[in-house]
């Protein structure tokens, strides 16, 4: 999603649920607004405590963990808390939207490895089949076979070898090797290490070349279930033990976000398994939704193929971070060049103070030489950023000091001041 949320998201999806018990997109419905029903208090008014004061001249005051636009993560989970249905907190986060029903029918692909040396697929539940353009072979369950560079006669390319080391198949860089199983867990370690995917949908495809192997693995309808559908039964945001409303709220805005990421070359939705996207877990999210009540689940299923759509009908970017511990950012303010409509300033603080959020406050303290430096200066004499919520905040991050003698001010949007100073997020201020 072109934003950095929480490291923990990309776990909770089962640690935390384990914790708990101890533009292919057509056929737009009418639009419906988003909100309206159940007892749901005001997302604002909530007391939310301090951070304690930090050391160094300069002392920064932030909340939350991720880019701060759009959905609270642990907001939507204090909301559903406390009585607010899906459509309302959507409504509360995206300014003047609407959900529409759009059909969502392309496959997905996920980009895996790209340029990786060697990559294994290990076969978990059952047989896998693979085949390339001239022959196809079945890998037996239980074993674990691997993808490696390989020149023969001349002609460089990629080769399959089997868990007795013997070479089972080969075909030249910019050709397709695929392994397809259906409904069986495999393993894929996409560039041979540890690190691994376990998923039952559909088929893992090799390709060639003199950078290395490109690995991705492809999602497609069946069974009555779309591509999309089935992707998002293994997301890995949020933990699968939160409110069912709140899986809700996280499913439409994932199934839309997913909606943008549309490539007309490749016929598909095209993305990573990463925050750089969305974070997709696969069979482990799955599995451990099953053994504990399947919520995650049905709240895919409950919302259907609901999307959110901005005034125009336009699908909208729907971002969403960890957690904003108070207030949402305005886009401008963090990224800025210019202002989009449905993400503005959210007082979310009393959703944020019924949730687990962990990193609804914290501080920083540094040296102003460290500030400094850190900014492109080579001392400092002022900086200053609006409060949360302000229309002067848009203004931005400014930092007067010098530059090889020189007094100057700079300007910097609150995502490049959190870069530099690796802060949690965009949402502070300065004590």
């Amino acid at each position: 999603m072109r934003r950095p949320r929480s490291i923990t998201l990309t776990v909770l999806g089962t640690a935390l649920a384990v914790m708990a018990t101890s533009s292919a997109a057509v056929a737009a419905s009418t639009p419906t607004e988003i909100g309206a029903q159940g007892k749901c208090p005001s997302s604002s008014g909530g007391k939310l405590g301090k951070a304690s004061v930090p050391e160094g001249e300069v002392k920064i005051y932030g909340h939350g963990w991720g880019h701060g636009m759009g959905m609270s993560q642990y907001g939507a989970q204090g909301a559903a808390r406390l009585g607010c249905d899906y459509k309302t907190i959507l409504k509360i986060y995206y300014h003047d939207a609407s959900m529409v029903k759009k059909d969502l029918n392309a496959p997905v692909v996920l980009n895996l490895a790209s340029g990786a040396k060697t990559s294994r697929l290990e076969a978990e539940t059952g047989t896998v089949r693979w085949s390339s353009s001239v022959r196809s072979v079945v890998q037996p369950r239980g074993t674990t076979w691997t993808v490696g560079r390989k020149t023969i006669n001349s002609r460089p390319g990629i080769a399959l070898f089997d868990h007795t080391g013997k070479r089972r198949m080969f075909v030249p860089n910019a050709g397709v090797m695929s392994a397809a199983h259906t409904g069986k867990v495999v393993n894929v370690y996409p560039y041979g290490g540890s690190s691994a995917l376990s998923t039952r949908y559909d088929t893992a495809r090799y390709v060639g070349s003199d950078s290395g192997i490109k690995v991705t693995e492809t999602i497609t309808a069946s069974d009555g279930q779309s591509a999309v559908q089935k992707y998002l039964m293994g997301l890995g945001e949020v933990p699968v033990a939160w409110p069912l409303e709140a899986l809700k709220a996280q499913t439409v805005a994932a199934r839309t976000f997913l909606s943008s990421k549309y490539s007309s070359s490749a016929g598909a939705y095209v993305l990573s398994t990463t925050t750089s996207d969305q974070v997709y877990k696969g069979w482990d999210v799955e599995s451990v939704d099953a053994r504990y009540g399947g919520n995650w689940r049905k709240a895919v299923i409950a919302t259907g193929d609901q999307v959110i759509v901005d005034g125009s009908g336009r699908t909208i970017e729907a971002l969403y971070s960890s957690s904003m511990g108070g207030y949402t950012e305005n886009r401008e303010y963090v990224w800025g060049n210019y202002e989009i409509s449905y993400l503005k300033p959210v007082d979310d603080s009393r959703w944020d103070a019924a949730s687990d959020n962990p990193y609804r406050n914290w501080s920083v303290g540094m040296t102003r030489k460290v500030f400094a430096k850190k900014l492109g200066f080579d001392s400092v004499s002022s900086w200053s950023v609006a409060g949360r919520g302000k229309a002067s905040r848009l203004a931005g991050v400014k930092v007067t000091g010098k530059i090889d003698g020189k007094k100057v001010t700079k300007t910097f949007t609150g995502a490049d001041v959190r870069y530099r100073l690796g802060l949690r997020s965009p949402g502070f201020v300065f004590g």
